[in-house]
């Protein structure tokens, strides 16, 4: 939903309600609302309260118009209460029921004197949910589909919003996800029902058009958009800049496990700490993430998140000394955990809905593209540079790079002001009561436990068979190169095809081939595995990073969604590399861990299968 602001320079003026003025705004430009706000007031001091003691502003108009956030603003102005319709909605198909509900138990109950309350809904369960409490108010904002008909006569004043169909409808999957896609045909039917029966824009004190967009003769800086923030192109630049170091702390780390092992003298168990450390920090930092992203906002967060990636990388690179390899990989896994927890909420709140895929496949294309180069050149680092600390230390100066890329919309996001396009979500409450947000964790524990599995013992299972540590830091990056591909195309299809259960299956096939292969035949194709495994291992990931967004109704719900699925799902995946390990270290052969692994991807598909692209949203 855009924000829409009145134009500069844009006069308004206010006729009896036999005709109602127009106030024409852009749907972008960021201003105050200084001609509505007058306006406004004038109505409230002629007319005074009309629904007992309480005066009711009701502020109307079909999905996507530009309702919430107006009705945020101007009740931020007259120090109101806003209460939203959108909160009292009988299910998908329940417009004219939540109309007369609301209308009994808000206006009627004023109107008395008594408190009042509104309905809810159980969207989980799809019944009505229990009446919730309306705070006692003497200036009520009444916003959303209906709000003229619920508030009838007892409005003091009627403001009207609109724009045309095909705006509203990218505002509103822009807002709320695929799913409103899904029911937008349905939901429009019943706007329409509820129109030609009740008040409308006629009837309107004040109407907005909040698709005029209004010509200022100024050019956007280089890098920002018309309202001051961050262009598309530069939110790309560092959205790929930050991914390409969330995994090279852990894929610099398996082709150097020997010299490591010889050198410091660890045991498997502790080595596999290397890769679990990150994967726990992503798991039980992932909530703190997501509120740290409401208090700072996300962009600082990010800049945050890649100054400790950037430290904790070169804290690796100083001397032979645990202490400093272990404390490096958690402040670096910290700052990991930060940045991967609110990156897809940036891609929710900055691209159009139809391009989530999209977006998130550069995402995971840059992210695959830096574990793929870390675990190629690690080894010959190593080799040039004189130590292996050395080069763990390298990719500290990459997360610098990443930090530099980014800082401008950092910047770009703070000049501007806020730019989300809805007003702020304050919830801090993860979605544990979401029965899809556990499908999803379930299925991202069981595909976080292989993958991270495989990323860690992978070379040194070939190491085992006679390879050399360079040539098993090949086969890791043609593991990971292959995610680089499968990254990018796996999310690409979901905006394609109707069923994402489709790749998801598709990738599991993959992978159980790839395990089964280097399980029974390590020696046979070993390439072929290594490109069967990483590409079922990054699609899989990445397509589990689109549900994310898709299933979420908000950038604020993708944030909290995201930390409670990274939080389930990494907590328990941080145990397979040390439980992998241990595995090892019992049978003193690597090959029962792909044996293993082979039967969690089985698992994955079928946790797979429960992901159908109808299921509830996440709130």
């Amino acid at each position: 939903m855009c924000r829409p602001r009145c134009a500069m320079g844009t006069a308004t003026s206010w006729d009896p309600p036999t005709r109602p003025s127009v106030l024409r705004v852009p749907n972008d430009a960021v201003t105050d609302l200084d001609d509505l706000t007058p306006v406004v007031r004038r109505l409230l001091a002629d007319r005074g309260p009309r629904a007992g003691a309480v005066t009711v502003i009701a502020v109307d108009g079909p999905s996507g118009s530009g309702k919430t956030t107006l009705a945020a603003d101007l009740g931020g102005d007259l120090d109101a209460l806003v209460l939203h319709v959108d909160d009292m909605h009988q299910g998908w198909t329940g417009l004219l029921e939540t109309v007369a509900l609301a209308r009994h138990s808000l206006v009627d109950a004023w109107t008395r004197g008594e408190a009042a309350s509104h309905p809810t809904w159980d969207w989980e369960d799809s019944v009505r949910g229990s009446d919730r409490a309306v705070p006692q108010a003497d200036l009520v904002v009444l916003e959303g589909v209906g709000a003229f008909a619920i508030a009838g006569d007892a409005a003091t004043a009627r403001v009207w919003l609109d724009a045309p169909a095909e705006v509203r409808h990218d505002r509103s999957l822009s807002r709320d996800g695929e799913v409103f896609a899904t029911h937008w045909d349905v939901w429009a039917d019943q706007e329409r029902q509820l129109y030609a029966a009740s008040p409308v824009a006629e009837d309107a004190d004040v109407r907005v058009d909040t698709d005029v967009r209004v010509d200022t003769g100024e050019a956007a800086a280089p890098g920002h958009d018309a309202a001051g923030g961050p262009s598309l192109t530069l939110l790309v630049a560092g959205v790929v800049a930050v991914a390409l170091s969330m995994r090279t702390l852990m894929t610099s780390v398996p082709p150097l496990l020997p010299q490591i092992r010889e050198d410091l003298g660890l045991s498997s168990v502790w080595l596999g700490v290397l890769t679990t450390l990150p994967v726990l920090c992503m798991g039980l930092l992932a909530p703190a993430s997501a509120r740290l992203g409401l208090r700072l906002g996300v962009a600082r967060c990010i800049s945050i998140a890649m100054v400790a990636v950037a430290v904790g990388n070169l804290v690796r690179g100083f001397g032979h000394e645990v202490f400093a390899l272990y404390l490096g990989t958690f402040c670096a896994g910290a700052g990991i955990a930060l940045a991967g927890t609110l990156l897809p909420g940036v891609v929710k709140s900055s691209f159009p809905a139809g391009r989530a895929g999209l977006a998130t496949g550069l995402q995971m294309l840059a992210m695959m593209g830096g574990a793929a180069l870390a675990a190629a050149v690690t080894v010959p680092l190593a080799a040039a540079l004189g130590d292996w600390n050395l080069s763990l230390g390298f990719w500290g100066l990459v997360a610098v790079a990443g930090l530099l890329v980014w800082a401008p919309v950092d910047l770009a996001v703070h000049r501007g002001g806020d730019h989300d396009q809805h007003p702020p979500d304050l919830s801090h409450r993860l979605p544990w009561r979401s029965t899809t947000a556990w499908l999803v964790a379930a299925y991202l524990a069981i595909q976080s436990w292989q993958f991270y599995s495989s990323l860690a013992w992978l070379s040194p299972t070939y190491v085992s068979h006679g390879w050399s540590a360079q040539d098993a830091g090949l086969l890791l990056s043609v593991f990971t190169g292959a995610q680089f591909v499968s990254g990018l195309v796996g999310p690409a299809l979901t905006d394609r095809v109707g069923d994402w259960r489709i790749p998801l299956v598709g990738a599991g096939l993959c992978g159980v081939v790839g395990q089964a292969g280097i399980w029974a035949a390590p020696e046979a194709a070993p390439w072929v595995w290594a490109v069967l495994l990483g590409a079922a291992q990054g699609s899989a990931f990445a397509i589990g990073l689109v549900l994310l967004v898709r299933y979420a109704v908000s950038p604020a719900a993708a944030a909290r969604f995201t930390a409670m699925a990274f939080l389930v799902s990494y907590t328990i995946a941080s145990m397979g590399p040390t439980t992998m390990g241990a595995v090892r270290d019992l049978t003193g052969s690597y090959s029962v861990i792909w044996l293993v692994l082979a039967f969690l991807m089985v698992a994955q598909v079928g946790a797979a299968l429960t992901l159908k692209p109808g299921r509830a949203p996440v709130r």
